[in-house]
């Protein structure tokens, strides 16, 4: 097995160890001993990796190890996105309507200038070396980063307004960190299934990278503007 056989490996891992994570913070809140956390986070472990081995299992049968990092990659982002969805519905009544509007507006937009805007079919791939940071390192020059500058950029402004649509309950890591996850992976499978780009865990990291810095540039505003008003 080569480097990038590993590498995808790793990242499978990464995306369940993800997944059990935030499964158990929903079991956490939800129950009335808090003394037990330790052995319901055991049993929900071994549950939850009973379960995932076996899925593995049945996408091997399927496929190859790209087929089960796309397919848990798709998996990935339709739940996500259906958490997200069901978390502003439960909280609609005080979440920023405006806000929450030019989110989604801004998401559509980077959908078309990352998917849909392109033309070119190509031949689906997976990219899960650093080949940009090397070659920068190798050139000792920042032209070969410009379009991991250019991803992270464009991924800055959904930290914010994500940030924006519920302060409180949103403006946090937990929250931004895998919204940055889940985009991304949505990006990179939807170019994975229509042949309109390759996924490169440059551009994904990058990504996140943008979002998280988003949520940076946000709090530090806050900070600064709660220093000028004052308490009142």
């Amino acid at each position: 097995m080569g480097n990038n056989g590993v590498m995808q490996i790793v990242l499978i891992a990464v995306l369940l160890l993800c997944g059990y994570f935030y499964l158990y913070q929903l079991v956490a809140k939800r129950a009335a001993n808090r003394a037990a956390l330790p052995l319901i986070a055991v049993v929900l472990f071994l549950i939850y990796a009973l379960i995932a081995v076996s899925l593995v299992l049945i996408l091997s049968r399927v496929g190859s190890v790209d087929f089960i990092f796309q397919a848990l990659l798709v998996l990935a982002a339709c739940v996500g996105a259906f958490v997200m969805l069901y978390g502003l519905y439960r909280n609609f009544g005080r979440v920023s309507k405006g806000m929450a509007l030019l989110f989604f507006l801004y998401l559509l937009m980077v959908a078309y200038i990352t998917v849909f805007s392109r033309s070119e079919r190509k031949t689906t791939e997976i990219l899960l070396r650093f080949d940009a940071i090397q070659e920068a390192i190798r050139l000792k020059s920042l032209a070969p980063l410009q379009h991991l500058w250019l991803n992270i950029v464009m991924f800055v402004p959904i930290g914010i307004l994500f940030s924006l649509i519920d302060p409180p309950r949103l403006a946090r890591f937990r929250c931004v960190l895998p919204l940055g996850l889940l985009l991304t992976a949505a990006i990179e499978t939807a170019q994975l299934l229509l042949r309109l780009g390759q996924c490169d865990v440059e551009d994904m990291a990058a990504n996140t990278l943008g979002a998280c810095l988003g949520l940076v540039l946000f709090r530090l505003y806050r900070r600064f503007w709660a220093s000028r008003i004052g308490p009142g």
